[in-house]
């Protein structure tokens, strides 16, 4: 099924791997060279650690602050498109290609997607696919008009004793799970609601955010490309539709159209 407004914000593909330890992460940056027309931002992807020193007199003064970078090295590179709708994270340890709104369907989206890989691959050449991922994050706008009822919305939902008189401001809920028809491939799923906001209309809406992350651990080799390509069309793709269109209501369908 699909949408003329369909609600996600964020598709991402995301593929996990192991490379030669003595891999120059340099040559990241050939698969730019390819594809630097349609992409021509370059960033730097640092990998970070925090620290907080805290008052030993005073545990609520904080001291000191920090962000550091782990190494000087970068961990890979980002590569923007133009109208930054679109973003490649090509990484020491894998790949992740970004679509941002809008989205114009799978088969449009995983092709672009494989394509980027198998430039990643030709570069890097990696020893081990150790895990496969789709994410999609969506963002339900829901009308701002008297009492809101969720449950009109979404079938998933965190739940309140009837007997306890309270009203709920906001939430966050996780929860992780699996399907038996999709194993071994788990899903995590996010969800909350922002703050009131205008939309493109001018109306006030509560953006709930319904963040469904499919993944599944994996050990194949990179050109390995029908079971990869059967593990993300038959079991992720299937996984991330089966909870998405079974947590909405035919409510929630109407603002798609």
């Amino acid at each position: 099924m699909s949408f003329p407004n369909p609600p996600i914000t964020e598709a991402i593909l995301d593929i996990t791997v192991n490379v030669d330890k003595d891999f120059d992460h340099t040559r990241l940056l050939d698969i730019h060279e390819d594809i630097k027309e349609d992409f021509p931002t370059c960033q730097k992807k640092m990998a970070f650690k925090g620290g907080i020193e805290f008052n030993l007199e005073n545990p609520d003064e904080i001291i000191n602050p920090q962000l550091l970078s782990i190494s000087n090295k970068p961990e890979g590179y980002i590569f923007i498109s133009e109208d930054k709708k679109r973003i490649i994270q090509a990484k020491l340890n894998g790949f992740t290609f970004s679509k941002l709104k809008p989205y114009k369907g799978w088969e449009r989206f995983y092709k672009e997607a494989y394509q980027l890989w198998q430039k990643y691959t030709e570069i890097t050449s990696p020893i081990q696919v150790t895990r496969l991922g789709l994410r999609y994050v969506n963002q339900i706008m829901i009308p701002a008009e008297g009492d809101i009822e969720l449950n009109n919305y979404m079938k998933i939902l965190p739940g309140i004793p009837n007997d306890l008189t309270v009203t709920m401001e906001g939430y966050f809920m996780q929860v992780r799970v699996y399907h038996p028809e999709y194993q071994p491939s788990r899903a995590i799923i996010n969800q909350t609601i922002a703050e009131v906001m205008d939309n493109e209309k001018g109306e006030q809406v509560y953006p709930l955010i319904f963040d469904i992350d499919v993944f599944q651990e994996v050990n194949l080799e990179a050109n390995d490309h029908e079971t990869i390509k059967s593990i993300f069309e038959g079991n992720l793709r299937w996984l991330r539709n089966e909870i998405f269109f079974k947590s909405i209501t035919e409510t929630a369908k109407e603002l798609f159209k």
